[in-house]
């Protein structure tokens, strides 16, 4: 059951966006997403806030020795108990690092510039209510993520469309692999009203510069804020 007090919603929208709810409630949120504008704000709210932090570090392959030396560690003996001054000092200096980071999480949250999107759309399949993709941005910028394990027929792929009102459709690109599309410039600044939709085209996309293929899924972009 989606919370009503504001504390309980944002903690509800932090879990879910870092992952760590039950499968069962992950889906719950999903479900309330389309109807419910508090949750929406409070779910981009955190995408946009954790996300920048995947960025502070570069990603690195484990050596292809890792899993050996860690079956070899749970093969072994286990080893002499430390003394308790060993442990005493292990567990400080494991409460300093701790605090150290929560120090520079609290920090880069605090002094960085607001980042809530000023505009929100979640696209479902016509006649449907489960989310299937969730979009976020403001005037000119976007960006689209799958959450419903949607993917296009093997000759296929999904290609994203922006409809300004009044406007003929204004491709935004085929989405990759991981169906997910970001764009730093848009054909047309985003505005309460415009309608986003997918299509299936061709693999390198619509031949026509307009959809081809079926739409399978449509979305309203409403202002966050």
């Amino acid at each position: 059951m989606i919370p009503a007090t504001p504390q309980e919603l944002d903690s509800l929208a932090g879990e879910y966006v870092l992952g760590v709810l039950e499968p069962e409630a992950a889906r719950e949120v999903e479900a309330a997403l389309p109807h419910h504008e508090e949750l929406r704000r409070a779910v981009a709210f955190w995408q946009e806030r954790l996300h920048p932090l995947a960025a502070l570090a570069d990603p690195a392959e484990p050596p292809p020795e890792a899993w050996q030396r860690i079956e070899s560690r749970l093969d072994a003996p286990p080893a002499m108990a430390p003394s308790l001054w060993r442990s005493l000092a292990l567990w400080r200096s494991a409460a300093v690092i701790a605090a150290a980071i929560a120090a520079c999480l609290i920090v880069y949250i605090a002094l960085a510039p607001p980042a809530a999107p000023a505009y929100v759309a979640v696209l479902r399949a016509p006649q449907q209510q489960t989310p299937a993709f969730l979009a976020t941005g403001d005037r000119n910028r976007l960006l689209v993520r799958s959450v419903a394990p949607e993917q296009p027929p093997h000759d296929r792929s999904f290609e994203l469309w922006e409809i300004p009102p009044g406007a003929k459709p204004l491709s935004l690109g085929v989405l990759p692999a991981d169906l997910r599309l970001e764009r730093s410039a848009l054909p047309q600044p985003l505005a309460d009203g415009t309608a986003l939709a997918i299509s299936i085209e061709p693999k390198a996309g619509s031949p026509t510069g307009q959809p081809t293929g079926p739409v399978v899924f449509v979305g309203t972009v409403l202002a966050a804020k």
